[in-house]
């Protein structure tokens, strides 16, 4: 009976089960607010690149509940629209200027959305680009793609849902979702000093795109030079400049983007104007139809 009393009496009392709960649910919350404000400060935007675009005549940004949309003339039912989905933990409005470069370089009047993600992490916001779709009925050509983590929500984001596009585009990112039967002309640019992407994984996830799907690799190209926000960590040097890097990158996707995703048919070589020439550099695991092209710098 007094051993009894006195494990009873070592027991912590209600007062003290209360201070210690009181004092781990401010610890979780400290960590939890502290990890929300990492990701929500975010990388980016260089706001002299999106100053640029926005004193551009020729270009209009739009800034919605949704994200921001840039757009070269009136969005109408000829009007290219492109879903686009932020890498992780980089500010929505640093990808502003790469989408006016594919804007820039489309045939046709293009429209690109890039999705405001909720603490700047696309996987919370899978299905973002069902609001910006809505918002703009008028599009009835609808491209979905993304960078890095967003171009693999993007990816998801097809899978389930390949009867609302055309098309998928993937910047330095790589499917985890196989979309090789679901009809979407895929294009896959990558950078070819890219030090943040895992270079086996993505070429082993290629077995996910359609035989025919484009894949094109820029020269001098690294990881953050798909977007506007500054150096990222472990990534390679960049033998182009920022502002070359996106234009590199507009240039292969706007092209693409205005064929209508019949660049995806064929592997022969063609010329971009100023960016010098399409080469097939290296086959992938698949078909002859996923060869690389690569882009010299």
């Amino acid at each position: 009976m007094r051993e009894a009393e006195g494990i009873a009496h070592r027991l912590p009392g209600p007062r003290r089960l209360a201070v210690a709960g009181g004092a781990i649910v401010l610890f979780v919350a400290i960590v939890g607010g502290g990890a929300a404000a990492y990701f929500a400060a975010g990388m980016g935007p260089d706001a002299d690149a999106v100053a640029a675009v926005e004193a551009d005549p020729d270009i209009t940004v739009d800034r919605t509940a949704v994200g921001t949309a840039v757009r070269d003339g009136p969005v109408t039912a000829s009007t290219v629209g492109l879903v686009y989905y932020p890498g992780a933990r980089v500010a929505h409005e640093s990808y502003v200027p790469t989408a006016a470069e594919i804007v820039a370089a489309s045939d046709r009047i293009a429209l690109v959305v890039v999705v405001d993600a909720p603490l700047n992490l696309a996987v919370l916001a899978p299905d973002r680009a069902d609001r910006v779709r809505e918002r703009h009925p008028e599009v009835g050509v609808w491209p979905v793609g993304g960078h890095s983590l967003g171009g693999a929500m993007a990816c998801r984001h097809a899978a389930e849902n390949a009867a609302a596009y055309e098309a998928l585009v993937l910047h330095a990112a790589y499917c985890d979702r196989d979309v090789s039967d679901s009809g979407l002309d895929v294009l896959s640019v990558l950078g070819g000093a890219d030090g943040v992407i895992d270079a086996e994984r993505e070429r082993a996830s290629r077995a996910n795109l359609p035989s025919d799907a484009r894949i094109v690799k820029l020269d001098g190209v690294n990881h953050a030079g798909f977007g506007a926000y500054g150096p990222q960590r472990g990534d390679g040097p960049a033998s182009l400049s920022p502002d070359a890097s996106r234009e590199a990158v507009g240039n292969a996707t706007g092209t693409w983007l205005s064929e209508g995703g019949a660049a995806t048919r064929s592997v022969e070589p063609r010329l971009v104007p100023d960016r010098g020439a399409w080469s097939v550099a290296d086959r992938g695991p698949r078909s002859p139809g996923s060869a690389v092209l690569v882009v010299a710098g």
